[in-house]
């Protein structure tokens, strides 16, 4: 058990790709976040049509450490299995750019390694996002 995967990409990422990483006949569930491009963002002061991820030199690296910090400290009898990948890169609307998956014996332990995993990576990871709206504006967040 323990981290699987912890990558950042410009490629697309799939979920069955992490659900199937993380799959095990010791598993009774699965958690798995999808964190999607949205059409607005409370930042936005119109329809968000795309964005750009970009990312400091580090976070293919860091992410791994986050990763792995962050599930010594929720799982530390190590019962989970994880996997988890942030995209860089020109996302549209509805692209996927962020999935976890978190495999263990019951479900309330996946629940909880899921949601302090995305919090972490969602906190500490250095990337940056460009959102462009449909008046051709865009604001930078996550600076």
């Amino acid at each position: 058990m323990g981290v699987v995967l912890a990558e950042v990409r410009d490629a697309p990422v799939a979920a069955a790709e992490l659900l199937d990483l993380v799959a095990r006949p010791d598993a009774g569930a699965v958690a798995l976040f999808v964190g999607m491009v949205r059409d607005h963002d409370p930042q936005a002061s119109g329809t968000v049509v795309s964005l750009d991820y970009t990312c400091h030199p580090s976070a293919p690296t860091r992410i791994g450490e986050i990763v792995t910090d962050a599930l010594a400290v929720a799982d530390p009898d190590g019962r989970c299995t994880v996997a988890a990948v942030h995209r860089v890169g020109h996302l549209e609307v509805g692209e996927t750019a962020f999935v976890v998956a978190v495999s263990s014996p019951h479900r309330a332990l996946a629940f909880a390694v899921c949601e302090h995993l995305v919090e972490r990576v969602k906190a500490e990871l250095p990337v940056w996002k460009q959102q462009f709206e449909s008046d051709g504006s865009y604001r930078w967040s996550g600076l």
